[in-house]
């Protein structure tokens, strides 16, 4: 009797431990037609993306089968989600983030996703902000659509600080900044498209963002910095028109511009909030239009 009671033990946890690592797939897949029950396989695809990470390991990757809506996700381990190939939505309602990413160390790649909230004074109330990064080592943000929420498109605010890549993003009519940026974070972005926004591109406190081949329409701010100690905005072939003021920069922060467009904008080209605030023109730039143009507050000659 102890002998089959021993032979069933170990059986027992020899299957446990192989239900765990099939749990615990390296690739995993989610379907508009799947369900969470399932394995999450590609023959067994999950429906939402909060099933199939639940069942993705750590560094793993999950890949959307056809079009459908995910759902929101709490994301707290290093891992891949990419929609290529389909339209993976992520509808937040309810003042709810559709993204949040909060885990020490961790390494977080979102790509080919749509990110969306209602409209405002439709039947559901709009979701908070689109991604909200609580804490990561490194988040990377490829060819996503984010529109609609009552803040943030983006909030790049990780504790302790950590490093963001923002590439081929568009960002319509969410309530705060297309990418806002704080808290010790330092974030590239590229080819970012905000229409609408509060703001395109806008840094906070002690943090670095330098932004590329990008364009702010239509927001109170194109791109801003605001906050000491040393925010720090460096901008490269940008073009910010149709805002309230094309470029701000607030109480000590500094913001350094290159061959970049600031035109046609309501109210100021430029808007030096004064405080130990500065716009530095690295040349090349084009600053026209706007009712007052405003100045910069030195030139730096090209080596």
């Amino acid at each position: 009797m102890r002998k089959s009671s021993s032979a069933a033990l170990c059986f027992g946890l020899v299957f446990g431990f192989a239900s765990l690592a099939h749990a615990q797939a390296t690739r995993t897949w989610v379907s508009g037609v799947g369900d969470d029950a399932n394995p999450c396989s590609r023959t067994a695809p999950c429906k939402t993306f909060a099933g199939a990470i639940s069942k993705t390991a750590a560094g793993g990757f999950i890949n959307v089968l056809d079009s459908g809506g995910f759902g929101a996700v709490t994301i707290a381990k290093s891992i891949t989600i990419d929609g290529e190939g389909a339209h993976a939505g992520v509808l937040a309602t309810g003042g709810i983030n559709g993204f949040n990413i909060n885990g020490a160390g961790i390494k977080v790649t979102l790509r080919n996703l749509s990110i969306e909230s209602p409209t405002v004074g439709g039947p559901n109330t709009p979701g908070l902000i689109g991604i909200k990064v609580f804490q990561a080592a490194e988040v990377h943000i490829e060819n996503c659509w984010i529109g609609r929420f009552n803040t943030h498109a983006i909030d790049f605010q990780p504790s302790g600080g950590g490093e963001g890549f923002i590439n081929d993003v568009t960002a319509v009519s969410n309530g705060g900044s297309a990418v806002s940026v704080g808290n010790n974070a330092r974030v590239s972005v590229n080819r970012l498209n905000a229409y609408t926004n509060g703001e395109g591109v806008f840094v906070r406190g002690n943090s670095i963002a330098t932004v590329r081949d990008s364009t702010a329409v239509g927001g109170s701010v194109g791109f801003g910095a605001n906050t000491s100690p040393a925010a720090v905005l460096n901008l490269e072939n940008v073009t910010t028109t149709h805002n309230g003021n094309g470029i701000l920069a607030a109480a000590g922060a500094t913001v350094r511009v290159s061959n970049s467009m600031i035109v046609s904008n309501v109210t100021n080209g430029l808007n030096n909030g004064g405080g130990g605030s500065v716009i530095i023109s690295l040349q090349g730039n084009s600053l026209t239009g706007n009712p007052t143009d405003g100045v910069f507050s030195s030139t730096v000659i090209k080596q």
